[in-house]
Formats: C-alpha cells, sequence, structure tokens
C-alpha cells in the first residue's frame, strides 16, 4: 500500500469510531467510550507486537 491508500484505508476505519463518538450523550460517555477502547487497544497492541512492542511503542508519550 502506499500512503494515499493507507490514508483513505484509515478513514474508512475511523468511521466506525467516529459513530460510536455521535452516540455519546454526555462527557461521561465519552470518557467510558475511550476508557473502553483504551482498553481494546492494549489488548490489539499487545497480541500485534507484544507486550515490549507496545511499551517500546509508548516510551516518552507519558513522560
Amino acid at each position: 500500500m502506499d500512503s494515499v491508500e493507507i490514508e483513505s484505508r484509515m478513514r474508512e476505519l475511523i468511521k466506525p469510531i467516529d459513530e460510536a463518538i455521535m452516540y455519546c450523550d454526555t462527557r461521561e460517555e465519552i470518557l467510558m467510550l475511550a476508557s473502553v477502547m483504551l482498553t481494546r487497544l492494549r489488548i490489539i497492541y499487545d497480541n500485534e507486537i507484544g507486550e515490549v512492542g507496545r511499551k517500546e511503542m509508548f516510551r516518552g508519550m507519558t513522560e
């Protein structure tokens, strides 16, 4: 895939997430959605690149 194809695919993949955000009626629901998304994200990264890879990927972002 070239960069144009990647960008197009990423726009397609974000649509359900944007729709889920639109279903949220309150700040609390948005925060709940964000929390479950972070949990799922961690699982995906751990399964695909391992815990060490995930930690390396985000090193420095939380410091």
